[in-house]
């Protein structure tokens, strides 16, 4: 909680001081709203990715081998996930190359779905969030704090318990398809909890149509194991592709349209 923000007709008065003052104010705001409508940000956020999917899936074929000295080591069907992903700044590799077999953290997708929810990549704002969460194993001056914080407030991550993240622990594609489709609006009923939560994430998934380039390689029936980086990759990039929803009681989940980044 932050202070109260000034009233525009409250901070008028001639100055730099009182115009600085208007500017940060306006500045806390611009975060607060963003704090407070996640599913916005990411219908807008989504829209850009279908964008870039538009442009971007042109020069695939032609240009994705060149981004990352192991491009050759990702798996075919994932090429334009990662692509995509990385050529936004979502999902990068590093000096090493994008090293799609390795496995990825429980952190690192929190990271990643944090910047898929704001849209903002370069984690410029990340630290407003760093004592957002409350687990014990997740500390404010942790790189991943701001991202597991924001997450973690806006419902979009559980913990392993209710005060341990576990954030080192390798992410099994269940566990990141979970992740990846509370921040689209699923999961508000609980149906990723219990003893059935795989199941029903799995059920989702595929009514959902988010692996089916999946169950067209070698890892198909392999999502309970820690994941493949290409493999988180090519889960995030066909969730740009599903509408988000919203839940209520009475209706269920109703889909909305994120063609054009607006609410419908």
């Amino acid at each position: 909680n932050g202070p109260s923000l000034m009233r525009d007709n409250e901070a008028r008065e001639d100055g730099p001081s009182s115009r600085t003052t208007l500017r940060s104010s306006r500045m806390t705001a611009k975060y607060k709203k963003e704090e407070t409508n996640p599913m916005r940000n990411l219908k807008k956020f989504l829209a850009l990715v279908l964008a870039m999917i538009m442009a971007m899936s042109l020069m695939v074929t032609a240009n994705a081998a060149g981004n990352y000295s192991d491009m050759a080591d990702v798996t075919p069907q994932f090429v334009e996930a990662v692509d995509v992903l990385s050529g936004m700044q979502v999902f990068q590799g590093d000096e090493k190359g994008f090293r799609p077999g390795d496995s990825i953290t429980r952190a690192e997708v929190a990271t990643i779905v944090y910047r898929l929810a704001t849209g903002d990549a370069t984690g410029e704002r990340e630290k407003l969030y760093s004592t957002y969460g409350n687990f014990a194993d997740v500390k404010p001056d942790d790189w991943f704090a701001g991202a597991v914080g924001y997450c973690a407030n806006a419902g979009y991550i559980k913990g392993k318990t209710p005060t341990t993240f576990a954030p080192y622990e390798k992410v099994t594609g269940y566990e990141a398809l979970a992740m990846i489709l509370r921040a689209v609006g699923y999961d508000k009923n609980g149906e990723f909890t219990g003893a059935t939560w795989e199941t029903n994430v799995a059920s989702l998934a595929t009514q959902l149509e988010l692996v089916k380039n999946i169950n067209a390689t070698r890892y198909a029936g392999t999502l309970h194991a820690a994941a493949r980086r290409d493999v988180v990759a090519e889960l995030l990039f066909q969730s740009a592709l599903i509408p988000t929803v919203t839940y209520t009681p009475a209706f269920g989940y109703q889909t909305g349209n994120i063609s054009s980044g607006v609410d419908t």
